[in-house]
């Protein structure tokens, strides 16, 4: 259900999305697109969790900016790639969004508003 919430509000911002199910989707996609932005919950699906796939995605693509959120808070302390951010949900809808800035204006330096071009995911982000 987070999946699809964030689907719509990144789309209503401009986005256009690419949701995966699990990591280990979110892993084959990475393998072949290149990605800005990755966004994932810990607790995913499949072989892979969130920050398996946050420590893949920053180690063959080090320019993926990366959110790793989580309701489960004893995943705060977890090592996260360099770079990384932590969201600790629940989260209120605006807080999201500027930790999306954040993270995009630090990805290419050109700064960047809900309103701007972006291409993310639920797993994965790339912006045009």
């Amino acid at each position: 259900m987070i999946r699809e919430l964030l689907t719509l509000y990144l789309e209503e911002w401009g986005a256009m999305v690419t949701a995966v199910a699990t990591a280990d989707d979110g892993n084959e996609a990475l393998r072949k697109q290149d990605w800005t932005l990755l966004i994932t919950d810990v607790q995913t699906p499949g072989l892979l969790n969130g920050v398996d796939i946050a420590w893949m995605a920053s180690q063959q693509k080090p320019q993926t900016r990366i959110i790793v959120m989580s309701g489960y808070y004893e995943y705060a302390g977890r090592v996260l790639p360099p770079g990384a951010e932590f969201l600790p949900k629940p989260w209120p809808i605006t807080q999201l969004q500027e930790l999306l800035c954040a993270q995009l204006n630090h990805a290419d330096g050109a700064g960047w508003s809900a309103s701007a071009e972006l291409v993310p995911s639920q797993t994965f982000a790339n912006k045009a």
